[in-house]
């Protein structure tokens, strides 16, 4: 018999009690702040119906150790929404839950895209030993069927190779990138046009692919734009928001729309603020929120933008800011998508900030603390070497560092994290870098300055695939750091903890003085 796994947190909307706010000005409790988040203005028909996917896996022995199907919905934020379904007995796994929209999904390594529509019902026959070929059944199969075709022979989606090196950063080389990139955008969208005459894709699968074509065009140029002002360049008239808003005001989703909001938002973040560096925390928040407003019209684009700022507190773990400046976000954000999401994201990082030791024992401890009906699995050996590190340092902070050698970041950040071992030298506090790759950082040897409060690890390629997991808690990049208190809980973890930032300096001090 097939179940059904309901979209988690969503279900908890069905039994707050709504409030009405009549000063949003004022400070908000938590249980005001999910009731609000749960409140969405649109008719339950237009984004309320569920959208089932059921699957069977045929020639399950051939990987015997697969015990989960993992649904991943993109989202605003660094960590997209996962509902995990277990494959039973009979080699079946479903999902139920709410897209609100056309959109994109994934069920990797399956199928990395699906489209499905509220109301919509997909079946899946995947055979482990034939992974290339999963075959669609049920209504919106012929929609995902299309766009395999779209991507296979249409449109290849290649973006890259575009960067200042080639072009240079003066006004000559930005007019060129632009241009190159206009002309590919240009050629994609000519195919686009090839794909609906040769194909015959229904209007709502069409409206998808034009706007895939756009937001990856947005998505690429303005994360390179945003290169050349941080470089020293002013190239914010080509920054067209008119234009990419109309992405937005279609229903449709796709995958990487989220991507282009968060590029156009860090453009916008880094020319306001590189003005504004004396303000207060508070003047910044306030004086960005009313640039946004300046700068867009009261639309879908100005909604995203407000949320994705959210989602940075909620990215780094600062639900107390999250708080602090909820009552902005609940007069400016109305969209259920934008809602929705944000309030399921926030639940579950305010979950772990309450109590930390239900994530570290699920990532320390699963043979311990898993309600997997199969508790006894073997740990793999990137989950035991985290363990070690914490049961050999006893009573002490531990700062783990994942990066590598020839990462730009991972390396510069490296000067910042022995400033950080100077200035705890006496403190008991271990840091820890875990290297991926095949190579040490070229300064290792300096570290000998630092005696013990310092540790190089080369993982093993078992050891890495055994913790990947782990660094997607927080993104899908290093470097990436997760901070350990002395009573061996995890209690922070992401790419916001940089030895370079002061902020990483304090919440260590803070855990030290505990």
């Amino acid at each position: 018999m097939k179940r059904l796994f309901p979209f988690g947190l969503t279900a908890l909307a069905c039994i707050l009690i709504c409030s009405c706010k009549n000063e949003p000005e004022a400070p908000m409790e938590l249980t005001d702040i999910i009731s609000d988040l749960s409140v969405t203005s649109a008719p339950e028909t237009d984004y309320q119906k569920p959208a089932i996917i059921t699957g069977h896996i045929r020639n399950r022995n051939v990987y015997p150790d697969t015990k989960y199907v993992r649904l991943t919905i993109p989202t605003l934020g660094t960590v997209p929404i996962t509902i995990d379904s277990p494959i039973w007995d009979d080699n079946s796994f479903s999902f139920q839950f709410t897209p609100y929209a056309l959109r994109q999904v994934s069920i990797n390594p399956y199928m990395p895209e699906v489209i499905i529509a509220p109301g919509d019902s997909l079946h899946l026959e995947i055979d482990f030993a034939d992974l290339m070929h999963v075959t669609c059944t049920g209504k919106g199969a012929d929609n995902n069927k299309k766009l395999t075709i779209f991507h296979n022979r249409y449109y290849l989606r290649n973006w890259s190779g575009v960067h200042p090196g080639i072009y240079g950063s003066d006004d000559e080389g930005v007019r060129k990138m632009a241009q190159e990139y206009s002309d590919r955008r240009s050629e994609y969208l000519g195919k686009l046009d090839n794909f609906i005459k040769n194909e015959n894709p229904s209007d709502e699968l069409a409206e998808f692919c034009r706007k895939e074509v756009e937001t990856d065009y947005y998505s690429s140029a303005h994360g390179l734009l945003l290169q050349i002002e941080q470089m020293g360049g002013d190239v914010d008239a080509l920054l067209d928001l008119k234009k990419f808003e109309e992405l937005l005001e279609s229903p449709c989703l796709n995958g990487n729309l989220y991507n282009a909001v968060n590029r156009v938002n860090d453009w916008l973040g880094y020319t306001y603020w590189k003005d504004h560096k004396d303000e207060t925390p508070q003047e910044r928040f306030e004086g960005y929120m009313e640039h946004i407003k300046k700068i867009t019209r009261n639309g879908m684009l100005r909604q995203a933008l407000i949320a994705d700022y959210f989602n940075e507190f909620i990215d780094q773990n600062e639900t107390e800011k999250f708080e602090q400046f909820y009552p902005y976000f609940a007069k400016s954000v109305n969209n259920p998508i934008l809602k929705l999401s944000i309030r399921d994201r926030y639940l579950s990082r305010k979950s772990f900030k309450d109590d930390p030791s239900t994530l570290t024992n699920a990532i320390l401890y699963p043979d311990k603390y898993s309600d997997s009906r199969d508790a006894s699995a073997k740990v793999n050996d990137g989950v035991l070497f985290l363990r070690d590190r914490v049961e050999q340092n006893p009573n002490k902070v531990i700062y783990i560092n994942i990066g590598a050698h020839w990462c730009r970041g991972c390396v510069e950040e490296r000067p910042y994290q022995w400033k950080m071992a100077e200035m705890f030298k006496d403190e008991p506090l271990k840091i820890v870098n875990i290297i991926i790759g095949a190579n040490m950082y070229p300064d290792r040897d300096s570290l000998s300055t630092f005696g013990t409060i310092i540790e190089d690890y080369l993982l093993t390629d078992e050891q890495f695939y055994g913790i990947d997991h782990i660094v997607k808690l927080g993104n899908n990049g290093i470097p990436y750091y997760i901070l350990i208190n002395k009573e061996g809980l995890i209690v922070d973890y992401g790419s916001h903890l940089r030895p370079s930032m002061k902020r990483t300096l304090e919440i260590i001090k803070e855990l030290l003085d505990e």
